[in-house]
């Protein structure tokens, strides 16, 4: 059986802030039979006792199909409801704090444009590292697109399970894939969109663009 963190490859689904939870379980579904495996459900708001097993609903269902289930913040829902792994913002607790308490979690740390930060990360136990904003991001509005020089730096950066993150779209995407990044993590251009299915078929086949 092949080890979660040996999935860390490929395009990364972030759920959207605000969802219908019918539409939301079905198109991760159309993701999944599209290909796409790795999801990070994220939600920045209090999380219900109802949201918490529609979260686990989630969680079952991407790991019945071979998918991997992280949890954005919180590490102690991600043990919890069942999950692969959890994402760790700036403001969240330590690699090391979590690596020590939950060693059977994938962790994944945001480094914003920093190789240093990322370094650290790794050094500490984290088995991905994020960056980003590649550009202008809908979703997350507060975020920084990473200076050019900052992304050739981190483009030349030698670490496992890279991924990249922001504004990245359909028009965009090519010039993405085009980098030396593992995962690349889309929200707004999947969950958003007219057709998922479409959507999701076309960062999956383009992920490996030549």
């Amino acid at each position: 059986m092949i080890d979660a963190k040996d999935k860390l490859k490929g395009i990364y689904a972030i759920t959207p802030p605000k969802f219908d939870e019918t539409k939301l379980l079905n198109d991760i579904n159309i993701c999944l039979g599209c290909g796409i495996k790795i999801f990070q459900i994220r939600y920045k708001e209090e999380i219900t006792r109802e949201l918490k097993d529609f979260f686990s609903v989630l969680i079952n269902q991407i790991k019945k199909k071979q998918g991997i289930a992280i949890i954005n913040d919180f590490p102690h829902l991600a043990h919890e409801m069942g999950a692969d792994g959890v994402h760790l913002g700036k403001a969240d607790l330590s690699v090391q704090d979590v690596k020590s308490k939950y060693k059977n979690l994938i962790i994944g740390k945001t480094c914003r444009s920093s190789t240093e930060e990322a370094k650290k990360a790794i050094n500490d136990g984290a088995n991905y590292v994020s960056f980003g904003a590649f550009s202008s991001s809908s979703t997350k509005k507060e975020a920084i697109p990473i200076e050019k020089s900052d992304l050739d730096l981190i483009n030349r950066f030698n670490a496992p399970n890279k991924a990249i993150i922001g504004g990245i779209s359909k028009e965009n995407f090519h010039e993405v894939a085009e980098l030396n990044f593992d995962m690349i993590a889309l929200s707004n251009a999947i969950f958003n969109s007219q057709d998922t299915a479409k959507s999701a078929s076309f960062f999956v086949n383009n992920f490996n663009f030549e």
